[in-house]
């Protein structure tokens, strides 16, 4: 079972659409979110990663979110570094600019919520749609028997205005209904 939306779904929304979700979204910590985040500025790429939330920051100067990525500091992490806080007072200069070699790295774990949208799971979308008021005066999910039967639909979304989504997936029909509110 599909529980969350996958990056290739958000990849495929128009810009209006990637807007309207990102209006409608609350970052909450715990919640998986996909960011873009560039990897070479002179040939326009992008990449995406996947991170979950560990902490929501509100910037009161600029009146926006920060979204600090969930990271756990192990016993490897100060095996990694240990170079660094053994010789703290000591930085490491470079000595010759052509030795150093630009590598590309990703960002530290601070993200604006402007770079990042939701990676919503079943909850969230139907939680999304009951604000969103879709269908005004509600609407019902079909889940298929167990034993489906030739001709069985599978899972659905419908609205009273007879809009209905039909996927294999409980998530995908949820994400088609909102995608389809937008």
């Amino acid at each position: 079972m599909k529980l969350h939306i996958t990056p290739e779904d958000l990849l495929n929304l128009s810009d209006s659409q990637k807007l309207n979700l990102r209006d409608m979204w609350m970052p909450e910590v715990n919640t998986l979110v996909m960011a873009k985040i560039c990897r070479d500025v002179i040939n326009d790429e992008y990449d995406t990663i996947v991170f979950v939330i560990g902490e929501v920051i509100v910037d009161e100067d600029r009146g926006n979110l920060i979204l600090r990525k969930y990271k756990l500091l192990d016993e490897s992490f100060y095996e990694d570094n240990r170079n660094f806080f053994e010789n703290e007072n000591e930085p490491e200069c470079v000595e010759n600019e052509e030795d150093f070699e630009f590598e590309y790295a990703e960002p530290e774990q601070y993200f604006s919520k402007e770079d990042c949208l939701p990676l919503p799971g079943i909850g969230q979308l139907i939680e999304m749609l009951n604000r969103a008021k879709y269908g005004q005066d509600g609407f019902d999910i079909y889940i298929p028997p167990v034993r489906r039967m030739v001709g069985d639909k599978g899972y659905s979304v419908v609205n009273r205005n007879e809009h209905e989504f039909t996927e294999d997936e409980l998530c995908d029909s949820l994400w088609k209904a909102l995608i389809e509110y937008f």
